[in-house]
């Protein structure tokens, strides 16, 4: 890891502030449209969609959203969703930061586990997230209705 950036404040966003994510999430989704992504962060925020973010010196340089719900293989869990960090600071500790701000609101809203998914292109997200605790139980599947 390089120089850890010190200087970060991670907290939850606004519904308001929430359009401040989409450029980190134009970069990390590059095959979509920037208006359509603009249009599902809408369609997302009435389901519960939550958001927060690490700012530096006032610039947004990570993002993760997050869900709540319940299921019957692990209880009530948080669902994390795009952890997304600015690429010329990836490695920096702020991927970390996030997590550790997730993990801990997880354990303050009675969740029993954090989950996600991950492209199984990112190599090095995988590595982060097992230095992390996190492990694999199952495939998550996927069928575009047509």
């Amino acid at each position: 890891m390089s120089c850890p950036i010190e200087n970060i404040t991670v907290r939850e966003l606004a519904t308001d502030e929430l359009p401040l994510i989409l450029p980190l999430i134009e970069k990390h989704n590059a095959k979509i449209a920037p208006e359509e992504l603009r249009r599902r962060l809408g369609a997302m925020i009435p389901h519960g969609y939550h958001c927060i973010a690490a700012f530096m010196e006032g610039r947004v340089v990570g993002v993760a959203g997050y869900w709540l719900g319940a299921r019957f293989w692990c209880g009530e869990y948080m669902d994390v969703d795009n952890v997304v960090v600015d690429e010329t600071l990836r490695s920096r500790g702020i991927g970390d930061q996030l997590m550790t701000w997730l993990e801990a609101k997880a354990k303050d809203l009675g969740c029993q586990c954090v989950v996600l998914d991950s492209y199984v292109t990112l190599d090095r997200a995988h590595r982060f997230y097992f230095r992390r605790g996190y492990h694999i139980p199952g495939f998550h599947f996927y069928k575009a209705v047509e």
